[in-house]
């Protein structure tokens, strides 16, 4: 099969392929030609047929692997000498799971991305088994936000409950200030709590959770050790910018810090947030409202404000001091 047959008898040849087997085959002839097509600089609308081929045949190979008993294991370790496997077809499990994706999506949607990258090729949009795969990770993560919204939606938020999947914590850090009528310096403003006591902090986070843990210069280095030791792995920093120099050492300290930790796999739209807030510093200890409408709009779930110092709609404020704002 050269080019010109594939582009001639695109659909003919997409008919025919009724088993994995003929799938497999004429796969390996769709990508031997794309690899000539592409080396040769040929014209964007071949191209374009070549790869859309590509496409059509993993989807119809997704859904042949989807109907059939292949084991995803080795046939002899499994015990089962007579159920082919995905080596047999030379078909490794990343290959097959990303063409079963493919064969998940809806007739409309797999259609309607093809015409889109047809269309708007002159914008660097490819027909690409990777551009597909995104679109159904997309309309998976859909169902799961949508789920979850649906879980949440009749919890009471002021009742405590036994885990939760959003939690911001701001820690009472302890610092060894006493009042000095010379430097201006005043003692904790609120009771605080030492390291160890922080540390064996058991907070109530689900399997699939998502941390949100204020702290200062002085406790970063601290900070990331407690989150993983909570059971969260670290993922981000932000940084709120206030309008305002305060105290410090050797720099006089503008920002706080807040770091964002994953347990598990936590459900969470997709952010279009930066890593930075600059907003006006407020009472002490009293983070932005943004802050907040940035997190609600980020993580879906169910929210616990721990150490909380204000009465926040949708979420289960705890602490000592949750009228204080």
């Amino acid at each position: 099969m050269n080019a010109l047959e594939l582009r001639d008898n695109a659909k003919q040849q997409l008919q025919e392929i009724r088993t994995i087997e003929t799938g497999v085959d004429y796969l390996n002839k769709v990508k031997a030609i794309e690899t000539w097509a592409k080396a040769e600089k040929k014209d964007a609308e071949l191209q374009n047929i070549i790869a859309e081929q590509k496409l059509r045949t993993q989807r119809i190979l997704g859904g042949l692997l989807k109907e059939s008993n292949i084991s995803k294991v080795n046939q002899y370790s499994a015990g089962h000498k007579d159920v082919p496997t995905l080596s047999d077809f030379s078909i490794t499990k990343n290959e097959s799971s990303a063409f079963q994706k493919i064969a998940s999506l809806p007739e409309e949607t797999f259609e309607r991305e093809i015409k889109t990258a047809k269309e708007e090729t002159n914008k660097r949009i490819e027909l690409t088994t990777s551009r597909m795969l995104k679109v159904a990770k997309q309309i998976e993560r859909d169902k799961d936000l949508k789920k979850q919204k649906e879980h949440i939606k009749n919890i009471d938020t002021n009742t405590l409950l036994n885990e939760y999947d959003i939690i911001v914590v701001d820690p009472p850090w302890e610092y060894d200030r006493k009042y000095d009528p010379d430097s201006s310096r005043i003692a904790n403003p609120y009771p605080s709590m030492d390291l160890n006591e922080i540390y064996n902090i058991n907070l109530p986070a689900s399997d699939n959770s998502i941390l949100w843990l204020w702290t200062t210069q002085a406790y970063l280095y601290e900070s990331k050790k407690i989150l993983e030791h909570w059971g969260f792995q670290y993922k981000a920093t932000l940084v709120w910018n206030k309008d305002k120099i305060g105290m410090g050492h050797w720099l006089r300290m503008q920002c706080e810090f807040c770091l964002l930790g994953i347990k598990g796999k936590p459900i969470y739209n997709n952010t279009k947030y930066r890593d930075i807030i600059t907003e006006k510093g407020r009472e002490h200890s009293r983070k932005p409202d943004c802050f907040y409408d940035m997190v609600n709009d980020i993580c879906v779930g169910t929210k616990l404000d721990y150490f909380s110092r204000e009465q926040r709609e949708g979420w289960f404020n705890y602490g000592n001091e949750i009228n204080k704002f």
